[in-house]
């Protein structure tokens, strides 16, 4: 993987030669062949999907569900219903709380979040607590290490759901090895569901939903690269009865009476309204330029070594702090 040539691939450089940009955690720049993907589906491919009849709008549906698949796949999820088009992470997890949380935690459950939650994963939860007489618990940060610090005692038989970052927006790494995972395992034995917001982590591993076992995944198409309006939510097939629509409306409905209604099937069922077509679109041509650019490990090795030059240089000015793990950053590169 060259550096370099990878980054010839953005046009903002080109416009902006003198442009360091450090701005990756709040959202990145696109590559050339996700804008040219959005706009040549505007002009030449663009028309409404799930709905039309005629040759223009069966093609759009084939070019948007194609993109589900190949969601599926980046992430390893075992079935393409399972991947779920939203607007962003936010949505993913306000449409977790709304349409599965609301109806499975009660007062006196537990919901266990961490210190470090971006407010996504973390008003939305303070939500469902104070509706339903719920308590929030949180993994605290050693404001030493900056890693997060967990005991058994916080996964109890009242826990009802972990909620937790992969990686923090801030902070970047923030789990010792083998942690998270071992939180999960946990919540899992005393019946929790799990959820886990990988949004900043998409662009920096290969993320393996079956592997993790994880129930609820939420993430954003703009942090890795792709169009912003558009994201992901995973839920884990057999979770889907148990979740009801967050939204009604066109798209989701399998037959409508004058009194009542029948879904249709996941995903159409999550999805009401007119979608992000064309980021989605946007999105596939993501995840083609991820799998013919980047290799990971690789990645993680080009980012290490450009943090430790940063945190080398930082550490030599006067009067500078670093607030963070420095080993852990220089180590993981983000």
């Amino acid at each position: 993987m060259n550096a370099q040539l990878l980054k010839k691939q953005f046009p903002l450089f080109a416009h902006h030669h003198d442009v360091v940009y450090l701005d990756n955690a709040a959202t990145y720049q696109k590559p050339q062949v996700v804008i040219s993907a959005m706009s040549t589906f505007y002009e030449t491919s663009y028309a409404s999907v799930h709905r039309g009849l005629y040759e223009l709008g069966e093609q759009a549906t084939e070019q948007y569900e194609a993109v589900r698949g190949q969601m599926a796949t980046f992430i390893n999820a075992a079935h393409e219903s399972e991947i779920i088009f939203t607007k962003g992470a936010t949505e993913g997890f306000n449409m977790v709380a709304h349409s599965w949380a609301a109806q499975h935690v009660n007062a006196g459950d537990e919901i266990l979040l961490s210190q470090v939650e971006h407010h996504a994963n973390l008003l939305p939860w303070q939500r469902v607590a104070q509706k339903t007489g719920a308590k929030l618990r949180f993994v605290p940060l050693d404001v030493e290490t900056f890693l997060l610090e967990f005991s058994a005692d916080l996964i109890t038989p009242k826990t009802k759901l972990v909620s937790l970052t992969y990686d923090s927006n801030v902070l970047g790494p923030v789990w010792p090895a083998g942690m998270l995972e071992d939180i999960m395992a946990q919540a899992h034995a005393v019946g929790a569901r799990v959820m886990l917001d990988t949004t900043q982590a998409m662009i920096h591993h290969k993320i393996d939903v079956q592997k993790m076992n994880v129930d609820f995944v939420a993430f954003s198409g703009h942090k890795m690269a792709g169009p912003t309006g558009v994201g992901v939510l995973y839920i884990k097939k057999e979770l889907h009865d148990e979740v009801e629509p967050y939204q009604v409306g066109g798209s989701m409905v399998y037959s409508v009476s004058f009194d009542n209604a029948v879904w249709a099937q996941v995903p159409q069922k999550f999805e009401a309204g007119t979608p992000a077509i064309v980021e989605v679109i946007g999105l596939g041509a993501t995840i083609d330029f991820l799998n013919t650019n980047v290799n990971f490990e690789q990645l993680a090795r080009h980012e290490a070594a450009l943090t430790q030059q940063l945190v080398t240089g930082l550490q030599a000015l006067e009067g500078v702090h670093i607030a963070g793990n420095t080993q852990a950053l220089a180590t993981h590169g983000h």
